[in-house]
Order: structure tokens, then sequence, then C-alpha cells
């Protein structure tokens, strides 16, 4: 065992132990051991004091924290007129729901995004605290309004449109994101949102290379996926839908339904895994274990928001536990298919039982 792994399994032992005890035991001086430990540090294997190792399996989850608004209309909409509907606020964001998602598939999650300092930052903290995600390294600026989301939905529960007011995250700049570095290389897996300023994201991305970390990518919107690099070696996994995919690929016709040459030009950017969600056609894999169109399982739709979401987490949880990307696309298409019976973003439905469950059930063809 080298010195570095002596030092190591030492904090391990005793996260509290000080550099001259790991120094009397490895029989080094303390300044020694301050370099291997600054080395850890950098490498994320250790977080500083008390030293938190990166053997916790937390998925760090960055990008969009927001307080959503959902008004689903009670008939056909009318444009230019007042339409009955139903309003109900929550919490969102893309990287907030899917930190939530897999905290409820008993995942140790962590969430890194910027809020301001008004009620509605607090509120969605809170709430996301309770649900058991750690927040600790959430950034709270002063004097900045947390992001809002507003969807209105149709009669069948289908987004009819959509509203976003996410200036802040423009504030989440590559200096302030490297302040979290040990906490974030310290995961077992990273998953970014495109709510980040596109210089974050291209750090990021050049940082998880350099350092071989597992890093998934929701594009969110064909808009904010023009924020990505077009050099994406780095990338483990990108989650796009029909349309940012096109974008993705430089896909000059919309009506492109190649989805296998669609997820292929993504790939040949230096993602390892490509999952291009289809609605009601499934989802279609291009990566390092070779091409599948994965077909969705029937389900009676109530409201689509928040499947995406769910998607990328179940996906993440059969990433987590060993499974190939290939078999873990199973899991987030059942996922996808619990929270699409719900009218939640984060369907409380979700839970590890009952995914296990409905992948049982897959597999024995019910």
């Amino acid at each position: 065992m080298d010195r570095e792994q002596q030092i190591l399994a030492l904090i391990r032992q005793n996260p509290f132990i000080s550099q001259i005890e790991i120094a009397s035991a490895v029989g080094i001086s303390r300044s020694a051991v301050a370099g291997y430990i600054a080395a850890l540090t950098k490498k994320g294997t250790i977080r500083g004091r008390a030293y938190v190792t990166s053997d916790e399996q937390t998925v760090m989850c960055i990008g969009g924290a927001n307080l959503d608004s959902k008004a689903a209309s009670k008939q056909a909409i009318r444009l230019a007129s007042s339409n009955p509907v139903t309003v109900t606020e929550s919490c969102g964001g893309v990287a907030r729901n899917i930190a939530d998602t897999l905290t409820g598939l008993s995942c140790r999650t962590a969430l890194v995004t910027v809020v301001g300092d008004d009620k509605a930052g607090q509120w969605v903290l809170e709430e996301t605290r309770k649900r058991g995600v750690d927040v600790s390294q959430t950034i709270v600026l002063q004097g900045e309004n947390t992001g809002t989301y507003t969807a209105l939905l149709d009669a069948t529960g289908e987004m009819f449109l959509a509203f976003a007011n996410m200036e802040i995250y423009d504030k989440c700049t590559p200096q302030l994101l490297m302040d979290k570095w040990s906490h974030i290389a310290a995961s077992q897996l990273v998953i970014v949102d495109t709510n980040l300023p596109a210089d974050t994201l291209q750090e990021l991305i050049k940082r998880c290379k350099e350092e071989g970390i597992t890093l998934f990518i929701d594009p969110v919107s064909s808009e904010k996926a023009k924020k990505l690099p077009q050099e994406l070696h780095g990338v483990t996994a990108i989650f796009p839908n029909l349309e940012e995919a096109r974008l993705l690929a430089g896909s000059s016709v919309e009506t492109d339904q190649d989805y296998g040459k669609l997820a292929r030009a993504i790939q040949a950017r230096g993602v390892k895994h490509v999952f291009i969600t289809l609605g009601s056609a499934g989802v279609m894999y291009v990566g390092e274990e070779g091409e599948q169109l994965f077909p969705p399982i029937h389900t009676k739709v109530v409201e689509v928001t928040g499947a995406g979401d769910a998607l990328v987490a179940g996906i993440a949880y059969g990433v987590m536990h060993q499974h190939t990307y290939m078999d873990a696309c199973s899991y987030g298409l059942a996922a996808a298919h619990i929270t699409l019976q719900t009218n939640q973003s984060v369907a409380s439905e979700l839970t590890e039982e009952r995914l296990l469950q409905t992948i049982q059930s897959i597999t024995k063809g019910d």
C-alpha cells in the first residue's frame, strides 16, 4: 500500500484524525501529510475537515432550482381569451427535480444551484432539504430573484406554453462552480442541466474529462442546448428530446426521423452514450454498447411534466447500481412511466420499491 492509500485508509477509519497523528502513523513529516491531503482534496477524493471521502455514492446535480407554477386548462385552450384553469405551485428546475427523484429512489443526492435571497428561494431550498437532498453547497445571491417557471397545460395534460424567468443562472460563473469543485469531484456521478452559462458548462465538461468524472447532461431545451460547446469529450451521457437532438446533431431538416443517424452525429462530438427521448416512440440509444430503439411502456398519461427528468433519474439509478447503460434505459422508461400517471413533476409514487416492481413486471411481460 503506497503512502496516499495509507493516508486515505486512516482518514476513512477516523475522519477527524489530525495531520500530526497521520504523520506519526505513516512515518513521514506533517508537511508531507499536508501535501498528500492537498492532492487528495484537489482530486475530490476527500472534501476537507472533517475529511469526507468520495465513497458515499453521491449523485451531484448542478443547475436549475425554480419556483414552478402550472396552470392546467379545464377545456380546449382559446387564444386571446380567458381560459378557466387550475393553478398549482411546486418546486422545480431540472437539476433539482432529478435530485429530488433520485432521493425518492433511495440514492444519496446533493444539489449545487443558485437562488435569490427571497421567499421563493428559501421555500425551494427548505422543501428540497426536507426531501433529503443535501443543499449545503447551494449559493444564495443577495438582491437576486429566484428562477421561476410558469407552464400552461392543455386539457390533455400536454404543455401548451411556458414562460421562464431564469436570469439568475447567468450569475453561476465558472469560478463560482470551481469554488465547489472538491464537493463536485467527490461525487460518483455528476448530472448537470443547461441552465448554466456556456462558459461554465464548457469548464465543467473540461474538468470532468480531465479527472475522469462520470458526467450526464440534460439539454433542457433546444435554445439552452445551444450553450453546449462543440467539443463534448468528457460527457458520459446526454439526454436530448427529438428537437434538441436535431439541433445537437446539426440537422437542418426539421422532419428528420432517422433517430440513429441523429444520435450518431451527437456521439461524434465526443459523447459516449446518447439517449434521444421520443415520447410515444420510446427512447433511441446509441453508444459504446451498441444501438437500440427502446419502445415506451404503455401508459395512461395524466400529465407529461417531469417525465423527462424522471427518465434521466431512472437511468442514473440503473448506472449507479452497476447496470449497463442499455439495461439502465429500462429503469429510465419505468421511472417515466410511473411519473406520467401523476400530475406531479416529481412523483411521490416513484419509490425504489415501485420502480423495481415495475421493472420486474416488464421483465415478466405483464
